[in-house]
């Protein structure tokens, strides 16, 4: 029961002793975030599936590469965008196949119907205007809005300089508002 308490570096500098225990602890603590981040970079639910778990096996292939203290959050998100990265080179296709079967607005209760399903038609506009950024600018946005990266966290992950990062997310936070401005 102490590991669940463990730091995240301490788990992954026991993974990178070999023991197998702690990677199990992560991979439930980062489940979620992981897998909505490669959901979004790929937009489509079952190859951010199937990416998720090639993170996990290159985090496992590459573990003793972990340097302690470093921060293993941006290290595992490093490593999901080279994911998602060669995917997308690997496939050479546009990552515009939106999947929104699974994906649920949460409406208030209370809420009309009208506000419910404008919330759902601005989702799916949102997630639309995000599919379309360069993969560059929508992984600093998506590492940025939904997974609250700091500029510096965002530029480790990418290996950058936190001016670029800064650049990629203006510009694509204009895109995504240019695409927004008249459907909206």
């Amino acid at each position: 029961m102490k590991q669940a308490h463990e730091s995240d570096e301490r788990l992954m500098q026991r993974v990178a002793d070999g023991k197998r225990e702690p990677l199990s602890i992560l991979m439930r603590r980062y489940a979620n975030p992981l897998l909505t981040f490669i959901h979004r970079m790929t937009g489509d639910h079952h190859r951010s599936e199937e990416l998720f778990q090639d993170v996990f096996l290159a985090l496992w292939a590459g573990r003793r590469k972990y340097d302690y203290p470093r921060s293993f959050r941006a290290w595992l998100f490093g490593i999901a965008v080279n994911k998602c990265r060669a995917d997308y080179r690997q496939r050479n296709e546009p990552l515009i196949s939106l999947d929104n079967s699974n994906e649920s607005v949460s409406v208030m209760s209370g809420t009309s119907p009208i506000e419910g399903a404008i919330a759902s038609e601005t989702v799916v506009l949102v997630e639309n205007a995000i599919t379309r950024l360069p993969p560059q600018q929508r992984t600093v946005v998506v590492l940025r809005i939904w997974n609250s990266f700091s500029y510096a966290d965002i530029a480790h992950v990418l290996e950058s300089t936190e001016s670029t990062v800064r650049s990629n997310m203006f510009h694509g936070l204009e895109s995504i508002r240019k695409y927004l401005e008249p459907r909206m």
